[in-house]
């Protein structure tokens, strides 16, 4: 897993081809993925979005790895392989639950990652059209280790729902997607820290919402060696669930673009003819091609379908059992393996906790958010700057635009002159008199309509699209970038947008209205700033120190906070503003 320190967003580069006047982007849109001129600029890309995964997962900064404490018991022995139920510590009192399924003899043994899909029975499910446990007994007997887990909220994993998360948490980053992708990521820890593992020949495969959770997990974590996510990479279906859908995952991008950043590792796209990757063959396995020979590895991806449902069938899982062999057991490329039947254990002798406690430190849902919301304050005040900056540009969705102070003058122009324009967010007719009768231009932000009784009805809508807020804070950042010679005057809570706008945009002079905001009031940005992961990023405490000019913050409430910037707690007058925006430059 790596960090960026610039950042570098690819504004609007994929194309809909739904409905053209279509204001929101949905889950269910048919996208385009875009041709990229080079290798150089399909890495640069790659890069961002293997940081926007973890950022919109709510994993920048990094949370802690804390012991995982992992429990390894209930052996039930079978002619060649041995099932254990197992359960650890993702965070501290938070658990991963699963089974283990490990071949007879001392190892070392390459090892499977697998997520379950939406079944009845997550990872216990075991009928014709998807079987978990078939196909771990079947890797197990191949000589693979395989670590089954459950999604949150089924089977044993009891300390949340599945339909946790809500717009507090998600302010913090903390979602139901994020947390899975946070118990993947510790999946892997735990199959390193098995001696019988090797740690350099390990797979994932998943099927359907364990497909999403495949790609993911792949794509931020290069301890993957080779990845088969199954009936999912689709451009026009990007996931159902809460659980593939983390706040600002998807902005601007889709599921083909996120899996080609796990390349040059092997991708296995393994898709269905009666589901959403019907048309895999002729329209996302091409792009996924292009993408990866920009990569140079168009030969480690490659598609198969089959005629079905939506599934992880005998079929599928035989073309992954060759897969998984080709790239981490040196197999030949034609290789084939046939499933053998098998009799997965009873479901008592699976669960982890049947008969038995959870571990009295298990969390309650409360404590889960609050705990990371504490955590997450901690690291706030004890990580690099650089990253901390990094998480708001991508909560903000935007790049940050690097000036040369002497380019935010116009040529020949005195370097004590006050500039001469302002740009101005919100209405306020007695400040824009006051302003153009001191001859000072004005210039409005061209403000994106947004309809709210619209967005409301969008499934996962901020997984798509900018909220309200955050779609302020692009206008005026994009009103600010096309003069960047400017002052900028912003009243009520577009004062607040301003200056979030500030972090990415250059300017010589804010006086921003925050309307009594209180910043350390989680219920506050819910109702006014509400964007997701900006309290995770620092929110404006983060943007003011990435700010590059002077800021004036007024009509502040008493308890709002923040290092840097002047702060008055009246509301100042139009005339006193104009003389700010006439001071001249120190």
């Amino acid at each position: 897993m790596r960090y960026l320190t610039t950042v570098l967003v690819l504004i609007g580069v994929v194309s809909i081809a739904s409905s053209a006047d279509a204001q929101f982007r949905t889950l269910n849109d048919r996208f385009t993925v875009p041709d990229y001129a080079s290798a150089s600029e399909w890495q640069r890309r790659a890069a961002y979005l293997r940081e926007h995964i973890l950022a919109s997962a709510g994993l920048v900064p990094m949370p802690e790895k804390a012991p995982l404490n992992a429990q390894i018991f209930g052996e039930r022995r079978s002619e060649g392989y041995s099932v254990f139920k197992v359960y650890f510590e993702s965070l501290p009192g938070f658990y991963v639950t699963g089974n283990l399924y490990r071949p007879a003899g001392a190892g070392p043994f390459p090892a499977i990652l697998s997520p379950h899909g939406h079944w009845t029975y997550g990872r216990l499910e075991n009928t014709s059209i998807a079987s978990v446990p078939a196909r771990a007994i079947n890797l197990a007997e191949q000589g693979f280790v395989v670590f089954t887990y459950d999604m949150i909220g089924y089977n044993d994993s009891r300390q949340l729902p599945h339909d946790f998360g809500g717009k507090r948490e998600y302010l913090w980053g903390l979602s139901l997607a994020g947390l899975q992708l946070w118990n993947s990521i510790r999946g892997l820890d735990f199959l390193q820290s098995l001696p019988y593992v090797d740690r350099d020949r390990i797979g994932a495969t998943g099927a359907s919402g364990g497909g999403t959770q495949t790609f993911l997990v792949a794509a931020v974590d290069d301890r993957i060696k080779a990845a088969a996510p199954v009936n999912m990479i689709s451009l026009q279906m990007q996931g159902g669930c809460i659980c593939e859908n983390e706040p600002g995952l998807r902005l601007d991008t889709n599921n083909v673009e996120l899996a080609a950043a796990i390349a040059p590792r092997p991708l296995l796209m393994v898709s269905a003819t009666g589901d959403w990757t019907k048309d895999t063959l002729h329209a996302e396995y091409p792009a996924m091609r292009r993408l990866y020979a920009l990569a140079g590895a168009d030969s480690r991806v490659h598609a198969v379908q089959f005629e079905a449902p939506h599934n992880y069938n005998r079929d599928s899982r035989e073309s992954v059992y060759a897969w998984m062999a080709r790239w981490l057991k040196n197999a030949a490329a034609d290789v084939r393996i046939a499933e053998r039947t098998v009799r997965p254990e009873p479901l008592a002798d699976a669960l982890v906790f049947y008969g038995r406690p959870m571990p009295d430190q298990a969390l309650t849902r409360e404590q889960v958010t609050d705990r990371w919301i504490a955590s997450a304050k901690r690291q706030l005040a004890d990580s690099d700057p650089r990253v901390v900056r990094s998480a708001l540009l991508h909560a903000l969705a935007l790049e940050r635009v690097e000036v040369a102070p002497a380019k935010l003058r116009a040529p020949g122009s005195d370097s004590k002159r006050s500039s001469r324009t302002v740009v101005l967010a919100g209405e306020d007719p007695a400040l824009e008199t006051a302003l153009a009768r001191a001859g000072v231009s004005i210039r409005r932000v061209a403000v994106t309509p947004f309809d709210a009784e619209a967005a409301a009805k969008i499934a996962h809508f901020e997984t798509y699209n900018r909220t309200l807020a955050s779609q302020r804070v692009a206008d005026i950042a994009r009103t600010i970038g096309a003069e960047p010679r400017t002052s900028v005057v912003a009243g009520r809570d577009w004062g607040l947008a301003a200056l979030l706008a500030l972090a990415t945009v250059p300017f010589e002079r804010a006086i921003l209205d925050v309307a009594q905001f209180d910043n350390t009031s989680d219920a506050m940005f819910v109702e006014r700033l509400y964007i997701p992961g900006i309290r995770r990023a620092g929110d404006l405490q983060t943007a003011v120190s990435m700010a590059a000019g002077q800021v004036v913050i007024h009509n502040a409430a008493d308890r709002f906070t923040l290092d840097g910037p002047r702060i008055e707690r009246r509301t100042l007058t139009p005339d006193e503003i104009v003389a700010l925006v006439r001071r001249p430059n120190p």
